[in-house]
């Protein structure tokens, strides 16, 4: 707890002294002494959300979990440091605290909430911008895309950061790109925080290309050190219809292999799988529905099935997360998942959405049979005022056989979850 403190204190220190520095005389104090501006165009930021989170699991040992979490964001965004144009740097510390502690890990005999106490520098990196380049070294948020094989996994009170030295720009029209290299990740809970040796580091390599207004093609690599390699294109867009009306599509196919190289692990995994994503969306007057099928290859007698360890599955895979376990580690006899999701947003009135899930095993896995459970998602989230925000979220999840991921069932109980949250920003 003294080391939270400690921690936390740091942090505001850093928040602090970012407004003191803003402040006329000591700039100008610094400026007559030294000759140089260290920082200017400080902008300090903080978020405080507190959130309500109950899990109950079927044919359990473990009780019910009700956590009461808090998340203490404070950062800094300086938009130029050392006087140096083009030159900026962020620093963020989050802190997350349980109010009410009747969860695993902070009391084993509950069910699992993925929030425990921690605090963490979560943001602390340097970018500098020459023309449509911008290059970057620290750590610091990435989330390419809608987060289907990176992301940060916000959901999660303490989110995840990766340690990166990395370029992104734009050399022609319509054409962007992301290279970069990944030496750390901090993950949710800092049992699956990983490192890597320079030489050895994860590449990210994301190419998009506008072709037209109503299509953006992708090509991408993402070489992840003792997991896998993956390769994959991706077609999306969007079409307007007229009075309103808009229809969304998006396809996705990508391969995985033996990763490139290894680092942490004692051999290289044997990876051969493949995985595609087809998603069909329409809105209008302020309602919307998606249909979307997903498929994870299956292990065939490999090391793993198809994995997307680095993803915020929360978002894609039912908000039970009975899936994570697959979807980060791969599923033995592969997955077919389809999800129909439909809703109503308005600003005086908020978001609705409801979401329906089926969940099978794509090859036949002997033991037990090939349909795993369905799901059904529902949510409410309102706007209550310029900075402040409230969501009612839960989840239903209704197990069949369950899947096999590394050789271990999962998914075999039912799961009911349900949050509810507000969340402050300034």
């Amino acid at each position: 707890m003294k080391g939270k403190v400690l921690s936390l204190g740091a942090a505001a220190l850093l928040a602090g002294g970012a407004f003191l520095l803003t402040g006329q005389a000591s700039v100008s104090n610094a400026q007559d002494l030294l000759g140089v501006s260290f920082i200017e165009n400080v902008k300090p930021y903080l978020e405080f959300r507190p959130r309500y989170e109950y899990v109950d699991q079927d044919n359990s040992t473990k009780k019910e979990a009700n956590a009461l979490t808090i998340r203490t964001k404070i950062g800094v965004n300086i938009g130029t440091v050392l006087g140096v144009n083009g030159l900026s740097a962020t620093l963020e510390a989050i802190d997350v605290s349980a109010l009410i502690d009747e969860y695993d890990p902070q009391r084993t005999q509950y069910e699992t909430v993925a929030d425990p106490d921690n605090t963490r520098i979560t943001q602390a990196y340097l970018a500098y911008k020459y023309g449509n380049y911008v290059f970057i070294a620290g750590r610091k948020y990435v989330a390419i895309d809608d987060h289907r094989f990176i992301g940060t996994v916000g959901w999660r009170q303490m989110p995840q950061s990766l340690g990166v030295l990395a370029v992104a720009g734009k050399p022609i029209q319509n054409l962007d790109f992301l290279l970069a290299g990944v030496y750390e990740r901090k993950f949710v809970v800092d049992s699956k925080n990983m490192d890597w040796a320079l030489d050895k580091m994860p590449v990210v390599l994301d190419v998009n290309y506008k072709v037209v207004p109503q299509l953006k093609i992708k090509g991408f690599a993402y070489l992840l050190t003792d997991i896998h390699n993956t390769y994959g294109i991706k077609a999306s867009g969007a079409v307007d219809l007229g009075n309103g009306v808009k229809v969304s599509y998006l396809g996705e196919y990508a391969k995985q292999t033996d990763p490139y190289e290894k680092d942490n692990a004692n051999t290289k995994p044997d990876i051969n799988t493949d995985y595609y994503r087809v998603k069909v969306g329409a809105s209008a007057m302020g309602f919307f529905g998606n249909v979307m099928y997903t498929y994870f290859g299956d292990r065939n007698g490999k090391s793993a099935g198809f994995s997307v360890p680095l993803a915020t599955n929360h978002k894609w895979d039912g908000w039970a997360d009975v899936m994570l376990a697959g979807a980060s580690a791969g599923f033995d006899f592969g997955m077919n998942e389809w999800c129909f999701s439909v809703g109503y947003k308005n600003p005086a009135i908020g978001k609705i959405m409801v979401a329906y899930l089926t969940f099978d095993s794509d090859k036949d896995p002997g033991t037990v049979g090939k349909s795993i459970g369905s799901e059904i998602d529902a949510l409410y989230a309102k706007k209550l005022t310029k900075r402040l925000s409230f969501l009612a979220k839960a989840a239903w999840y209704n197990a069949d056989n369950g899947y096999y991921t590394g050789g271990s069932l999962k998914g075999a109980n039912d799961v009911t979850k349900y949050w509810l949250q507000l969340d402050y920003k300034y």
